[in-house]
């Protein structure tokens, strides 16, 4: 069974009496512990699809099935919690609270839902242990490089385990040094926790990173390449 699917997907806006096609019933079945990149030029569809595969948006028409759920089966609570503990989410910006401590920023989706944090004292540990900020996890974002700072989101969106993690173009902000890192530490997430992993980006260099590389046109899945290591 595929982790993910995608059935005639489709997103369109009316202006007016005009519609807007973002996307064009797009089909796509995803295993797990996959890699895939989505790739195409800006407006194509790429960061929409992304938000409806993490259920953050709905479809005009279509389904997306999780482990075998679809979200049209479900209600906006279940969906979301889905999200919060089957899902990670990486962003362009890091999205951090500047005068948290990093350990907070990563124990943030805990304390929102309410979790008793020292349950998980092991796993933020754990985490700080192998994004390599362990010796940092008292200061604030402002004292972080943007390579720093991304990797406190990483280890914030790993923090329940999730079995998927979904990436917007999440080096966009960084230099080339930092960016080549965090490629290499969401690889090494894929291989060491056998995380599924969907990115959108506009570098052919990041989507080398992973297993399959989809690139969209006009709305549409265009082709799709295996990455061959």
């Amino acid at each position: 069974m595929n982790l993910i699917s995608a059935k005639k997907l489709r997103k369109s806006y009316f202006i007016g009496k005009d519609e807007s096609i973002i996307l064009n019933d797009v089909d796509l079945e995803i295993s797990e512990g996959e890699f895939i990149s989505i790739m195409g030029p800006s407006g194509v569809g790429k960061s929409t699809l992304l938000y409806l595969l993490g259920g953050l948006d709905t479809p005009t028409s279509g389904e997306v099935i999780i482990s075998g759920k679809s979200f049209n089966d479900m209600k906006e609570k279940e969906v979301s919690k889905l999200r919060r503990s089957y899902m990670g989410f990486v962003f362009q910006f890091y999205n951090l609270v500047s005068n948290l401590s990093v350990e907070d920023n990563i124990m943030l989706p805990l304390m929102l839902d309410g979790k008793k944090i020292r349950n998980y004292k092991d796993r933020v540990d754990e985490l700080l242990c192998y994004i390599g900020m362990e010796d940092k996890r008292k200061l604030t974002p402002r004292e972080l490089s943007g390579g720093q700072q991304q990797r406190v989101a990483i280890a914030r969106a790993l923090v329940y385990d999730p079995e998927i993690l979904l990436l917007d173009e999440p080096i966009g902000n960084l230099d080339s040094k930092s960016g080549t890192e965090i490629m290499e530490l969401f690889q090494k997430i894929n291989l060491d926790m056998n995380k599924t992993i969907i990115q959108v980006t506009h570098s052919e260099q990041s989507a080398r990173y992973g297993t399959f590389i989809y690139r969209m046109l006009d709305g549409e899945i265009n082709s799709i390449e295996e990455v061959k290591g």
